[in-house]
C-alpha cells in the first residue's frame, strides 16, 4: 500500500476494498476478485452498480486467469464526486489507479452501464497500455431517432427528460436511490417486473439476487446524485465517437434484453471498429454465465 492508498471498510463480503487518494483530491475506490495472480482487467459496473459487482465475473475471471480490479465510480460506494464530469474523463482515472498499482498494460471489461466507459477507455487510452475491451450487455449511445424509438418505455422517458428538463430527470434517481438502499426486496421485485422472461428466470437465482442487492445498496452509499448524474450523460451526447475505438473489443448481447435494445446493439456492430459482436438467442440482460466466452476471447490478448 503506498501513501495515497488506504484501506477501506468493507460492506461487500469482497474481503479487501482499498481507495486511491487522486491527484484532484478525489478519492477511489475498487475491490479484486478472480485470480489474484492473474493479468490484470479493470472491471466496470453498471448504471447504477458498484465494485462489489464485479463478483458476478469473478468465477470466470479466475478460470481465465484474470485478476478483475472492480472499481467505484465518481459518487458511487466509496468514490467521491466528480462535479460536471463527462465520460471523457473516465479513463485518466483508470490510469491513475494503474500507475499506483505498478499496472503497465491491462484490459477493461464490465456490464451494462459500464458502456460508455469501455468505449472512452478504447479511445483515450493508448493501445501500448490498453489491450482489449470486454462488454457483457453494454449500453450505447442513442444516436439515432430509431435507437430511441427503440428504448424500452422507462428509458425513452428518461432520455427525454435529460435532454429537456435535465434538473428534474435528476430528481427521479432518488426514490430509486431510497428504495435500493432501504427497500431491497421491492427494488428486486421492481425489478423482475421489468424485465423479459429470461431474465425473470436469471432473477430466480439467490446468489444473483444478493449480489445485485449489494451492488446496488453500495451504489447509493452517497445518495443518488453520481448515479443521477451518470444516468444523465448516458442518455446525451457522449462527446465522443465510438468509431475511434483502437483496441480489440468483444461484446456479448442477449436478443431479449429490454434495456439494451437490439437497434443499439446493432448499432455498436455495425460502428465499432473490427468489433467480435455476437448476439445470444433468447437470452436478456442479466446472462451472466457469458462471462466465461466473454474472458476466454479476451486472453487472446494477453
Amino acid at each position: 500500500m503506498t501513501r495515497d492508498e488506504r484501506a477501506a471498510p468493507d460492506s461487500g463480503r469482497s474481503g479487501d476494498t482499498r481507495v486511491l487518494a487522486l491527484e484532484d483530491g478525489r478519492e477511489l475506490a475498487y475491490t479484486a476478485w478472480g485470480d489474484p495472480d492473474g493479468y490484470p482487467a479493470f472491471y466496470f459496473h453498471g448504471t447504477p452498480g458498484s465494485r462489489l459487482e464485479g463478483a458476478l465475473a469473478g468465477q470466470a475471471a479466475k478460470k481465465h486467469g484474470f485478476r478483475l480490479i472492480a472499481l467505484d465510480r465518481p459518487g458511487y460506494g466509496l468514490s467521491t464526486f466528480q462535479r460536471n464530469r463527462s465520460f471523457r474523463d473516465w479513463p485518466d482515472d483508470v490510469r491513475a489507479l494503474a500507475d499506483s498499482l505498478g499496472i503497465h498494460e491491462f484490459g477493461v471489461v464490465g456490464h451494462s452501464g459500464a458502456g460508455p466507459h469501455l468505449f472512452a477507455c478504447g479511445c483515450f487510452l493508448p493501445p501500448e497500455r490498453l489491450k482489449f475491451i470486454g462488454a457483457l450487455a453494454p449500453w450505447g449511445p442513442v444516436a439515432t431517432p430509431e435507437i430511441m424509438a427503440g428504448l424500452n418505455p422507462l428509458d425513452r422517458f428518461y432520455a427525454r427528460l435529460a435532454r429537456r428538463t435535465p434538473l428534474i430527470m435528476r430528481a427521479s434517481f432518488a426514490p430509486l436511490g431510497w428504495c435500493a438502499k432501504h427497500r431491497p426486496r421491492l427494488f428486486l421485485s421492481l425489478l423482475r417486473s421489468a424485465v423479459s422472461p429470461p431474465d425473470r428466470a436469471a432473477l430466480l437465482d439467490d446468489r444473483l439476487r444478493e449480489r445485485l442487492s449489494l451492488s446496488q445498496r453500495e451504489a447509493f452509499r452517497q445518495g443518488g446524485r453520481g448515479p443521477a448524474h451518470e444516468a444523465l450523460i448516458a442518455y446525451r451526447d457522449w462527446g465522443f465517437d465510438i468509431a475511434a475505438v483502437n483496441v480489440p473489443t468483444h461484446v456479448r448481447l442477449g436478443d431479449r434484453d429490454v434495456f439494451v435494445p437490439r437497434r443499439m446493439g446493432s448499432y455498436l456492430e455495425r460502428v465499432l471498429p473490427g468489433v467480435d459482436f455476437r448476439w445470444i438467442e433468447g437470452e436478456g440482460h442479466f446472462a451472466l454465465d457469458r462471462w466465461d466466452g466473454i474472458l476466454a476471447a479476451c486472453a487472446a490478448h494477453t
